[in-house]
């Protein structure tokens, strides 16, 4: 499925002096939808159609990342603070949220933190802080986790991707994809865009460089809470570590695993997604 020209007509909210970008489209239950790295609300141009039939579709650029501002910190009960407040100024009394790589490290943060406002939570295909299986950090997985410990460490990524920025995303979406031709050079130009400008790819390093102190904050669970997780991975990806990791919080995880696919799976198989995504989600009604 290729989408192109597909036009997010962006809202602005200003919350703790830092302005939030989110699209929305449709009526009906709140769907809240947070993109990975190094992406923006544009990964979900694919499922946006379909879900926004019978669900308010919102979806929201992280802090920092995409058309929204800087913040002072990019732990992720920090932005999941922000995100509730974000639910609090739309008056969203509760609503499914559904989210992709660094995206899942915030909505499980929330989840942690504000799980009286959540019908439900879906993670893809993320290594969550504090909740990832130990054995994915193997040396047999460097080509899956090795950006952790580059993006961790100060001043040197900035340094060797400036200029680049096109060439080191494109590396991502080439070596992480299964489907090659799902992210198109169109696609990649409009990431390009979004990263190459005002620290945003500086921004997107700090979420790495404060995953230990997001580690901390996961850690605090100390029962597992009730609300339902649909965790999905690639067959090609994260598989289904994240299931495993979700089953640290959640009494109820239903895990799935989407064959012939890769990391980025709202973009390489949306179709597969939608038919286990929508009548998960019609069951949590």
């Amino acid at each position: 499925m290729e989408i192109k020209n597909y036009t997010f007509k962006y809202k602005n909210i200003l919350i703790d002096n830092i302005e939030i970008a989110y699209y929305e489209e449709g009526k009906g239950e709140t769907l809240i939808l947070l993109h990975g790295w190094p992406q923006t609300s544009y990964m979900w141009r694919k499922v946006i159609p379909e879900l926004s039939k019978k669900y308010r579709v919102i979806t929201i650029d992280l802090p920092g990342l995409g058309n929204s501002t800087q913040v002072k910190q990019y732990d992720t009960k920090y932005i999941a603070t922000l995100l509730d407040n974000f639910r609090d100024r739309l008056d969203i009394n509760d609503f499914h949220l559904i989210s992709h790589d660094i995206g899942s490290w915030v909505a499980s943060s929330y989840y942690i933190y504000f799980n009286s406002y959540l019908k439900s939570l879906t993670v893809m295909d993320a290594g969550i802080p504090g909740l990832i299986p130990d054995e994915l950090f193997s040396l047999k997985n460097a080509n899956k986790i090795w950006q952790f410990y580059f993006h961790f460490i100060d001043e040197i990524p900035e340094f060797l991707v400036k200029d680049r920025e096109k060439e080191y995303i494109s590396w991502y979406f080439n070596k992480k994809s299964y489907i090659k031709n799902a992210i198109t050079e169109f696609d990649i130009n409009e990431y390009y865009k979004a990263y190459s400008k005002n620290d945003k790819m500086k921004n997107g390093f700090e979420y790495y460089r404060s995953i230990n102190v997001s580690a901390e904050q996961n850690k605090i669970v100390k029962n597992k809470f009730k609300t339902k997780i649909l965790a999905i991975g690639g067959e090609y990806a994260v598989g289904d570590s994240i299931s495993i990791a979700m089953n640290k919080i959640s009494e109820d995880v239903t895990p799935a695993i989407i064959k012939n696919c890769g990391h980025y799976i709202a973009e390489e198989q949306p179709e597969e997604l939608l038919k286990i995504l929508i009548p998960w989600l019609k069951n949590q009604e």
